[in-house]
């Protein structure tokens, strides 16, 4: 029995699969990765390589890092995901992507897709030549109907608007789960330590959304539990490279060295603009205060929706 989870091995048996690019694992995303999950088949999942995503020719910011993006898709059941760059696909015609791909290498024997899946060379099928393709290659279509919220659809065009302005709650309600970094944690300053709040530093990649600057309550996964954490985002020059964008935040209550590893850390509740301060002094003063409020705000989040976060992570 194969154990990767991402793999480029074909499958040793029959499989359900989904198809789609599922940046953001949203809610609509998961309706189709579940569907794929619950017929008895092994669940795999086509998607692309993180980096060569049509989506990012145009410049659209990924909201998730592989890492998260697999972990999410691992939560909703799925076993295998084969994730191919998108050049090595995007000339195939939509027959040959159905017989090469899903048929001969994924041995698909159902597909899902969302109701506004397009394929093929230049993106050119839609879902109901799709069909027809499965039908006369031995595979059944099931297309997942769009999923609306507040009479329009949930998209990830619609999460990174709500990250970027700030919106936590909306970007909560839309994705099912808050808005997530998980970067690798790098050396900083150590200024917090100094001053008896220590943060970890989790720089922000080109080409990832980012959140309207300032500071947050969030929850901060580590060591197989939520803390309540106040996390800032904005260019810190003094802990990475200048002009570097910069989640820099404080686990209430850890103790212990991060450097290095992938640490989520969730965005509920935006508290404030960034401020310039007279000294140093007066800064720690505020971050202090901050802690306090994005203490608060975080244990109730996680009073009521910590364990379902937990289960959607898999961290059961």
């Amino acid at each position: 029995m194969r154990n990767e989870f991402l793999t480029t091995e074909p499958p040793e048996g029959e499989t359900a699969v989904a198809l789609g690019i599922f940046d953001g694992v949203h809610r609509a995303h998961r309706k189709i990765l579940e569907a794929a999950s619950q017929t008895g088949l092994e669940p795999w999942v086509f998607t692309f390589a993180s980096g060569q995503l049509p989506e990012r020719k145009a410049g659209a910011p990924l909201l998730l890092s592989p890492e998260m993006k697999y972990r999410l898709m691992a939560g909703c059941g799925i076993r295998h995901v084969y994730a191919p760059e998108y050049a090595s696909v995007h000339g195939m015609s939509g027959e040959e992507f159905v017989r090469e791909v899903l048929k001969d290498r994924l041995h698909a024997k159902k597909v899902f897709v969302g109701y506004d899946f397009r394929f093929g060379r230049n993106a050119s099928c839609v879902a109901a030549e799709l069909a027809a393709l499965c039908g006369e290659n031995g595979m059944e279509l099931t297309v997942i109907e769009e999923m609306d919220d507040m009479g329009l659809p949930i998209s990830a065009t619609r999460i990174r608007e709500a990250v970027e302005s700030g919106d936590t709650r909306t970007a909560f309600r839309l994705a099912g789960y808050p808005f997530v970094i998980d970067q690798p944690v790098v050396s900083g300053a150590r200024l917090g330590t100094v001053h008896d709040l220590p943060t970890i530093n989790q720089p922000i990649p080109e080409g990832y959304c980012v959140p309207k600057f300032g500071v947050y309550a969030a929850a901060a996964l580590a060591g197989g539990k939520f803390w309540p954490a106040a996390a800032d985002v904005g260019v810190k020059p003094t802990v990475s490279e200048k002009g570097a964008v910069m989640a820099e935040t404080h686990l209430i209550g850890w103790n212990g060295d991060l450097y290095g590893q992938r640490v989520p850390v969730f965005f509920l509740t935006y508290l404030r603009e960034e401020r310039t301060f007279d000294s140093e002094t007066e800064l720690f003063a505020h971050i202090a205060d901050d802690a306090s409020k994005a203490e608060a705000e975080a244990r109730s989040w996680l009073d009521t929706y910590g364990e379902a976060l937990l289960a959607l992570l898999g961290e059961e």
